[in-house]
């Protein structure tokens, strides 16, 4: 397997994990303000769409960043461009 498989299905897993990871934690938090506020089931449910709403942003923004080839340019002589400057 090459080594830029394996670091996309790292990255692949790690989104997916950081997502529902974001959806646990932020609807446990709704569930223990719901049980300390008495307000049951509504924090809760309000923790189940703030962490998706959170997980999917954090999801887009890492795929944008990846397709606009910022991890092209992280690496040394990627880019394509000069490096003094020339546009020729």
């Amino acid at each position: 397997m090459s080594k830029d498989l394996q670091r996309d299905l790292a990255q692949a897993g790690s989104l997916g994990f950081t997502l529902v990871a974001l959806v646990l934690v932020f609807t446990g938090l709704g569930y223990v303000l719901d049980r300390w506020l008495h307000t049951r089931p509504w924090l809760m449910v309000a923790g189940v769409f703030v962490g998706f709403v959170l997980g999917f942003t954090y999801l887009v923004v890492v795929m944008f960043a990846d397709s606009s080839g910022v991890r092209d340019r992280k690496k040394p002589g990627g880019g394509g461009g000069k490096s003094d400057g020339s546009s020729t």
